[in-house]
């Protein structure tokens, strides 16, 4: 069985969302259970181990993201273009479990001195359910981690924070030619918004230069409120997120900053949705991942399962990154070079 087989029966289960969930799931359990893994722990999540006292632990997820009507290939069915193999998920983030299982397929595991732990998961496109599923129930994740996820096979070993809120304004609907003082959602929001934003003043004096954008930033991701333009708004939600760089410090900041703007405008009720702290792995072991990718180490451009997990993370997969786009792709070169360098991580830590 070639890689590309293997990555053709992965593009091919539809997990947009998790519809296919338990097929996936299936047929990675049948994969693993032919080169001798045994199955530890299985929901929509799926947990696999081989050999003694596992040291090593590779975290993929499998869903995907939805596909776009523009797309000029069928998105789950793995086209090869000269060096570029095209599906929904190549990139993010089913290129780097094919490599990881065609790895695991052309060595020797008898000769492990310490074992390996497969874990894979759902949910990771939207709310990470799968991972902080397998957080829950205590699943061992070793000393070590490789998060497959797009990295251009460069060493990826941080990312940022994030911290997410739903906002709820609420006021008075009525006539606009007659509005309550203090009573319209919308006017509240944009009130609060206003003061939020000047975090941006802070944040830009504080950089930290392990990242490409080197300082904290806010997005306004969503404002819904209002019913017509007579009536003043009654109901207003905000989806506001923060990506912090490296200093949890700063969460406790943003925080404290967000509760003080509370008590200064009314009906305001707010729901953090996600709290996320930043990471940063400075371990020896880095340079030995410099050195078999010849690529320097560098931070990871989002959030990943990584995260939510504390050992020595290493995310790293094929490349180029294009998680999320038309007709998403990856190089078999960069594929197989993948392929190679989880085996010789394999090699360093298990053997």
């Amino acid at each position: 069985m070639k890689i590309e087989d293997i990555l053709n029966d992965l593009i091919e289960i539809n997990t947009t969302n998790d519809l296919e969930n338990e097929k996936i799931i299936n047929y990675l359990e049948t994969y693993l259970k032919k080169l001798g893994f045994q199955t530890e722990y299985k929901t929509k999540c799926l947990v696999m181990s081989i050999g003694e006292n596992p040291i090593l632990s590779f975290i993929g997820h499998t869903d995907v993201v939805s596909v776009t009507d523009d797309w000029t290939f069928s998105p789950f069915k793995l086209t090869s273009i000269g060096d570029k193999l095209i599906g929904r998920g190549t990139s993010d983030m089913k290129g780097g479990i094919a490599a990881f299982l065609y790895a695991l397929k052309e060595m020797d595991l008898k000769d492990l001195k310490r074992g390996i732990r497969v874990c894979f998961t759902y949910d990771e496109e939207d709310g990470f359910s799968g991972i902080k599923e397998l957080v829950t129930k205590k699943i061992d994740f070793g000393e070590y981690s490789i998060i497959g996820e797009p990295t251009d096979n460069y060493p990826c070993i941080g990312s940022k924070g994030l911290l997410e809120y739903q906002l709820i304004f609420k006021g008075t609907a009525v006539h606009s030619s007659r509005p309550v003082p203090n009573e319209c959602s919308n006017e509240n929001a944009i009130l609060f918004l206003n003061e939020v934003l000047k975090l941006n003043e802070i944040f830009e004096k504080d950089q930290c230069n392990l990242f490409e954008v080197p300082f904290n930033t806010i997005n306004i991701g969503t404002i819904n409120g209002g019913t017509n333009i007579c009536t003043t708004s009654d109901y207003t939600q905000v989806l506001l997120g923060f990506r912090i760089t490296k200093e949890v410090r700063d969460i406790i900041l943003i925080k404290d900053y967000i509760d003080r703007l509370i008590t200064i405008y009314p009906k305001v009720e707010y729901k953090i949705l996600n709290e996320i702290s930043p990471f940063y792995n400075e371990d020896s072991i880095i340079d030995f991942y410099e050195e078999i990718t010849g690529k320097e180490r560098k931070p990871f451009f989002g959030v990943s399962e990584a995260s939510f997990i504390n050992n020595n993370r290493l995310i790293l997969g094929p490349g180029p990154i294009t998680a999320h786009e038309k007709d998403e792709y990856i190089l078999k070169s960069s594929l197989l070079q993948t392929v190679d360098i989880y085996q010789k991580i394999i090699k360093k830590i298990c053997k």
